[in-house]
C-alpha cells in the first residue's frame, strides 16, 4: 500500500431481479413518419393506469441504437416510477392518441 491508504475490504451485492423489470408488456416502442422515435409507457399508479408517450432524445436514441431493448426497458422502467421527471417531455392530444391506436396492432 501507498502513503495512508486505508486497506478496504468490498463485498459483493447481488441484486434479484423482480419480474416486472423484463416485463415489456406494458412498452411500445413507435416511430413517427418523420423519423422520430417514441416509447408508450403504461403506467401504474395507486388504483389508476394511464398512458405516457415521450418521444426519444439524442442520449437514448444513442442508448437505443448501442444497446437496443435493454435500453428501451429501462427507460420504460424509469418512465413507469418516476414519472415526474418525464413531465415536461410528456405528449398529449393527437399524436398520443395515434400511438395508443398504434400500439394495439
Amino acid at each position: 500500500m501507498k502513503g495512508n491508504a486505508k486497506k478496504s475490504t468490498m463485498n459483493p451485492i447481488r441484486p434479484t431481479p423482480a419480474a416486472y423489470h423484463t416485463d415489456d408488456s406494458y412498452w411500445h416502442l413507435l416511430t413517427a413518419e418523420d423519423g422520430s422515435v417514441y416509447v408508450l409507457v403504461n403506467c401504474e399508479a395507486t388504483f389508476v393506469s394511464y398512458d405516457t408517450l415521450v418521444k426519444l432524445n439524442y442520449e437514448e436514441l444513442r442508448d437505443y441504437h448501442g444497446l437496443g431493448w435493454l435500453s428501451i426497458q429501462h427507460l420504460a422502467n424509469r418512465i413507469n416510477y418516476f414519472v415526474d421527471d418525464y413531465n415536461s417531455r410528456r405528449i398529449t392530444g393527437p399524436l398520443l392518441d395515434a400511438a395508443i391506436q398504434a400500439s394495439k396492432h
